[in-house]
């Protein structure tokens, strides 16, 4: 309930941006996994910047989503170092952020530091964020409280003199994220110079275009269950007992079961649930057990019906520490259990499931 009110809020905060905050140059001094980063680092580039943390169920994971989409896409990415500011640093440690930003792409970098630091950031762009206990506002959160974190949720363009250029609500989408940076980035020098080269020579040549491959950092654990079973693609071993019967209200009775948790407002868990309904058809030796966060019912079947996914139970919860709790850092969430309890665990979308079938398969022999 608390994050579908913040949710309806988060909105609203755009009437706060005005013509003065264009005006300032931005300064910083924050910390990432590998030391001080300030407004003078990544000299000449562009920043590409939010804020947010990393449980947050849906804003967050949407927008870093749409960071690592656009960046495999934009023609000129080296000329912006995209940036995620966490407002949680009592529970975001630095590499467990930078781990969870580099899961959508390993060229986010993810920032932490002092409180009073990231709120001097967060005032100067015209971020808003807080916290909360049993309904009311809390100050000085600390790690193992189960509070809430609420805060707006912007994308800020910010130039290589580190003034703001332009500002982005999240759910700009990836085509419009890249439409606006190709507008403003531009291309590559050197593809400029290859075309000014091809047409004075009238050689054709294949321009070149400065990405950056996208890469899933996430540990390849191949680490075995006691049946000697090789998880399943970027599955790691989990650390901490959990019992799918704790989780959700009707455990299946398969031996081997997926637990995912997904939103309506995560646009990864948009490209994942159908490949998982799909997947729920084609085998018998797994069951897909599908638990929304946070969304209404009737919420939950439109877009059940919109997105044609007929073979996964529509279950959710308010719970909004499950996902801290089961070791999870963003959405989409999945988390292997057999017997009934938990083995292995994935941050991140499922892309596949070959291995996932293999697992299962051996799991049941």
């Amino acid at each position: 309930m608390i994050k579908r009110i913040f949710s309806k809020l988060l909105l609203c905060f755009l009437m706060l941006f005005s013509g003065a905050l264009y005006a300032q140059s931005i300064n910083f001094d924050l910390i990432d996994d590998k030391g001080p980063v300030t407004h003078e680092s990544y000299p000449g580039k562009y920043l590409l910047l939010a804020v947010g943390y990393t449980s947050c169920p849906d804003i967050c994971p949407t927008t870093l989503y749409e960071f690592g989409a656009a960046m495999k896409t934009i023609k000129n990415p080296d000329a912006i170092q995209p940036v995620f500011v966490t407002i949680d640093p009592a529970s975001d440690e630095v590499n467990r952020l930078n781990a969870y930003t580099a899961f959508f792409d390993k060229r986010i970098v993810g920032l932490t530091g002092p409180k009073e630091n990231i709120k001097h950031l967060a005032d100067q762009i015209g971020a808003t964020y807080g916290y909360s206990l049993n309904g009311k506002p809390i100050e000085d959160p600390e790690p193992g409280m189960s509070y809430a974190v609420y805060h707006s949720a912007y994308i800020y363009l910010i130039d290589p003199e580190r003034e703001i250029l332009d500002v982005y609500d999240y759910q700009i989408g990836v085509d419009g994220l890249v439409e606006a940076l190709d507008e403003v980035l531009g291309v590559p020098e050197s593809e400029i110079e290859s075309s000014n080269k091809a047409e004075v020579s009238t050689v054709e040549t294949q321009p070149h275009v400065a990405t950056a491959e996208l890469t899933n950092t996430a540990t390849t654990d191949t680490t075995a269950t006691d049946q000697n079973c090789e998880l399943p693609k970027d599955f790691v071993a989990v650390k901490e007992s959990h019992d799918l019967a704790e989780v959700v209200d009707s455990a299946p009775e398969a031996k081997v079961s997926l637990l995912n948790l997904w939103a309506i407002w995560c646009e990864p868990c948009r490209v994942e649930l159908p490949l998982l309904d799909k997947f729920a058809t084609e085998q018998d030796k797994m069951s897909v057990v599908a638990l929304n966060l946070g969304d209404q019912k009737d919420k939950i079947a439109e877009f059940f019906k919109i997105q044609a996914i007929q073979h996964l139970n529509q279950q959710s919860t308010d719970d909004v520490m499950l996902l801290r709790r089961l070791g999870g850092m963003g959405l989409p969430f999945n988390m292997l259990f057999v017997d009934g309890k938990a083995v292995a665990l994935k941050n991140g979308i499922i892309q596949e499931t070959e291995t996932l079938s293999h697992f299962a398969q051996c799991v049941s022999n």
